[in-house]
């Protein structure tokens, strides 16, 4: 089975998750209003795209030679107000190259997000920054990333949600002293599903 497949069945389900929740309306849900204190332990995976590389000076590698693979990730977060809240993540993620190699990434990160919704749907932007750990062909760096989200998400009790979210990942590969001139900026497009558990 190809990754490329496994990728699009997992943007399908997404699409679906997200289809589902926004269908339902907000009458009968058991699910609290979020307030300060607040706290989520979110298991998510999903496919993970490459977009486009960005060499040294800048400009757009023409191929970046790599295709889809997955992400899987735990994610926690504790609410400082009704509507934002911080906290921190650790995920894995590889795609392959055209060489037969494969790109693992590994992000731990701190971040911030703004939540708002309806009693039964929750939406959410989010940002993250943290140190990536990259490792191809045996070789290994450890380079700070960022990324930017957003996501939906629909609570099936008062505990438990589950949804879907997209993130768009900027992967700096940083070199110092002669090796400066191989620095380069990967720009990826993860897309998850996952379940969320509230306390």
């Amino acid at each position: 089975m190809s990754r490329k497949f496994i990728a699009s069945c997992v943007l399908i389900a997404s699409l679906c998750t997200l289809a589902a929740g926004a269908q339902e309306t907000a009458s009968g849900s058991s699910a609290p209003a979020a307030r300060k204190g607040d706290q989520s332990i979110a298991i998510i995976g999903g496919g993970f795209i490459p977009l486009f590389v960005l060499d040294n000076a800048g400009t757009p590698v023409s191929t970046p030679n790599m295709s889809p693979g997955a992400v899987f990730g735990l994610q926690y977060r504790y609410m400082l107000g009704k509507h934002f809240g911080i906290g921190g993540s650790i995920a894995g993620s590889y795609v392959t190259t055209i060489g037969g190699g494969t790109l693992f990434l590994a992000p731990i990160g701190l971040s911030a997000a703004w939540v708002g919704g309806t009693e039964l749907l929750e939406f959410e932007g989010s940002a993250e920054l943290g140190m990536n750990i990259m490792r191809l062909y045996g070789n290994g760096i450890i380079s700070p990333y960022a990324k930017l989200g957003a996501g939906m998400s629909r609570y099936i009790t008062s505990s438990w949600s589950i949804g879907a979210k997209i993130n768009w990942w900027f992967v700096p590969e940083l070199h110092i002293g002669a090796y400066s001139n191989l620095n380069s900026y990967a720009n990826f497009l993860e897309f998850s599903v996952g379940a969320t558990y509230h306390f």
